[in-house]
């Protein structure tokens, strides 16, 4: 099951796209992906990974995106 997290200011393509890069890279991540608006980051992690991987994308945000923050949104089935 995907989980829906809300970005808290916009980020510039090339910095999204870095914090992809790295968030995508921890072991147990499925799939981590933008919404088309940017607005929202939308995870896909093995069960026993998410708080690795959520513990691991919000420290890239913050230094990555200019202290973009994360908030859970919604699970997306």
């Amino acid at each position: 099951m995907k989980r829906k997290y809300s970005v808290s200011k916009k980020i510039e393509d090339e910095k999204a796209s870095a914090a992809l890069k790295e968030v995508s890279a921890v072991e147990g991540c499925i799939s981590v992906e933008f919404s088309e608006d940017k607005n929202f980051l939308i995870v896909e992690a093995r069960d026993d990974a998410y708080t690795d991987v959520m513990n691991l994308a919000v420290n890239v945000f913050a230094r990555l995106c200019d202290d973009a923050k994360l908030s859970f949104d919604s699970f997306i089935m």
